[in-house]
């Protein structure tokens, strides 16, 4: 799929575009194959949201050649193709980065969240010849080691202890609203990447509940540079989502939130879970932050919106 490319409008005007740093990226991955459903075994072929990510961050480059974006902060909902391109990254990141002895972390709140984008990762490696020929895959200990560059992608979560002493190229983090606390967070991204030139962190994520989280700091960090009442030239901010004032029963709206929408999820699978949201009271949270990226109070109301309002009238 292709589409017309424009960078970033948070790129700087001392960096560029560098259009053959982007073409690598976007060429790896379009070389791998999807892992799932009726797309499995197929090319990769990334939609244009996907593509405008990969282009951004991989792309634009400071004089000096090395990456300008750092902290990549992607908020999207359920569905959309999310953990498919968080193990592409993490991918490029261990085998086409440049990178000697690349560390590549897979992190998440638990190891059964963490092994989501792992086990797409290792079935991309296995149904790659030229990946699969270089690498070792220890599922047991979910790991994959690139032999090329002595590098290695391990996965990691906030039950297995200490993470210090890390030497971080890339991180790609998944549901961070999950996270019990921001203690994995800050190991793996404070220091933890200095000895290397240009190290991604990786976020993908939706919506959460919990507004003293260090995922919504991060919302909150990616809303403000999107407005303009913050700056950060080293923090990539995407967020596809309904806001308060977004009329969530309108179907025009869910597009806004699912860039994906009519590729990895059809409409009907929304509207359905759109009508159990209207059927059940204990379903519209559930619906709002899932398929919409709304951040709300709690995963379920047992007074539906529509009818505490009326009782405030």
């Amino acid at each position: 799929m292709t589409y017309h490319y424009e960078p970033s409008p948070f790129m700087l005007p001392t960096s560029h575009y560098d259009k053959a740093k982007a073409d690598r990226a976007v060429t790896f991955i379009n070389n791998l194959s999807h892992t799932k459903g009726k797309w499995a075994g197929k090319k990769f072929d990334l939609l244009p949201w996907q593509e405008q990510i990969v282009r951004d961050l991989f792309g634009i480059v400071k004089e000096d050649g090395n990456r300008q974006f750092l902290t990549a902060y992607i908020e999207i909902p359920k569905k959309n193709g999310k953990s498919e391109l968080a193990a592409a990254i993490a991918l490029y990141l261990l085998y086409a980065d440049n990178e000697a002895s690349a560390e590549v972390y897979g992190a998440a709140c638990d190891r059964n969240q963490a092994s989501i984008v792992f086990d797409v990762a290792k079935q991309m490696v296995l149904m790659s010849r030229p990946l699969e020929k270089r690498s070792k895959i220890m599922g047991a200990t979910k790991r994959i080691v690139n032999y090329s560059n002595a590098g290695f992608y391990q996965v990691l979560s906030a039950e297995t202890g200490t993470k210090h002493g890390l030497n971080v190229s890339g991180l790609v983090f998944d549901e961070i609203h999950a996270q019990p606390n921001r203690h994995l967070y800050d190991v793996l991204t404070k220091g933890s990447g200095d000895a290397r030139e240009q190290p991604l962190f990786f976020i993908i994520t939706t919506a959460g509940t919990d507004k003293n989280s260090i995922c919504y700091e991060l919302h909150t960090k990616a809303l403000d540079i999107l407005k303009g009442r913050k700056k950060d030239t080293s923090f990539y901010p995407v967020v596809y989502g309904l806001s308060d004032e977004d009329d969530w029963n309108d179907e025009s709206n869910w597009l806004k939130a699912n860039p994906s929408l009519g590729h990895t999820i059809g409409i009907d699978r929304v509207r359905e879970a759109y009508q159990q949201a209207l059927d059940n009271p204990a379903e519209e949270n559930v619906f709002k932050q899932l398929r919409l990226n709304m951040w709300t109070s709690s995963s379920v109301a047992w007074i539906p919106e529509h009818v505490y309002a009326k009782g405030n009238e």
